[in-house]
């Protein structure tokens, strides 16, 4: 049997409905123990006001008061701290169920483990979209930046397809951050490149030429550009929405192939706690 299958008994929900009832369970559940977490609070709910009201000054100060600038810089610094949140929210998934004696239970129960950490990752990047909210609350308080999108009603279809991509990405991050012992330092040296590189304030078109295939790899930009081209941009953002499902089904099969092979290893070498 693979190491993440499970046996299905007589009388259950069908496969897919269990599924999306466990990662909803786990996604809330997550969400909730995060917001009792003062690092994840400075994080979410305060690290992209004051990036935002940076990201503000910097822009009126040379010149870019128009709404559009105000807007796409909000959204930028949004999306910051969403990066943030997912990084370090989904990077420690691993490493804090170790530390709480948790991680055996979850592994050897009955349901799936993957599923369970596709809500945990969920529950990181849902909490952290709460920074885009309170950016572009923040722009139109205290600078009057505009609220309005271009292609409102493609924008529920962008913010969806981000969640769904740096998801994706965040179980990634937990997998492969699980082989790695320093974490938390890897984590802190991925989070700035990852602003730059993504073009969440700068735009990619400006870095040099040889950064661009990297951003194109990560669901940061994609996200963002389809965010940004439903809010304010000229054209549908559809080749956006369509690169983040696309990176999203990438992003889980290479996360379940390093899973099954670190559950795999643990087991036969009996150090789940020590991996």
């Amino acid at each position: 049997m693979a190491p993440l299958a499970r046996r299905r008994y007589p009388g259950e929900p069908l496969n897919a409905v269990r599924s999306a009832r466990l990662i909803w369970f786990v996604t809330w559940f997550n969400v909730r123990m995060l917001l009792a977490s003062e690092f994840f609070i400075l994080t979410t709910f305060i690290s992209p006001l004051i990036f935002a009201t940076l990201g503000f000054f910097l822009f009126q100060s040379g010149g870019g008061t128009a709404g559009q600038t105000l807007l796409y810089v909000a959204l930028g610094a949004g999306m910051m701290g969403v990066w943030s949140t997912t990084l370090f929210g989904c990077g420690g998934a691993i490493a804090w169920q170790r530390w709480e004696g948790t991680l055996e239970l979850l592994v050897s129960a009955p349901s799936r483990y993957d599923l369970i950490l596709v809500g945990q990752t969920f529950g990181a990047v849902v909490l952290g979209f709460y920074g885009i909210v309170a950016t572009l609350a923040w722009g139109a308080i205290l600078f009057g930046m505009p609220i309005q999108a271009t292609f409102p009603l493609l924008l529920p279809f962008s913010l969806a397809a981000a969640i769904i991509s740096l998801g994706g990405l965040g179980m990634l991050i937990a997998t492969t951050f699980v082989l790695y012992r320093h974490a938390n330092a890897l984590g802190n040296l991925l989070e700035y490149p990852i602003w730059l590189v993504a073009g969440l304030l700068v735009p990619v078109a400006v870095l040099p030429f040889w950064v661009r295939p990297i951003s194109w790899l990560l669901a940061p930009t994609w996200g963002m550009e389809a965010i940004r081209g439903a809010a304010a941009g000229s054209q549908p953002p559809i080749l956006a929405i369509v690169m983040c499902l696309l990176l999203a089904v990438v992003y889980y099969m290479a996360a379940r192939v390093i899973l099954v092979f670190v559950l795999a290893k643990a087991r036969r070498d009996a150090t789940l706690a020590l991996q």
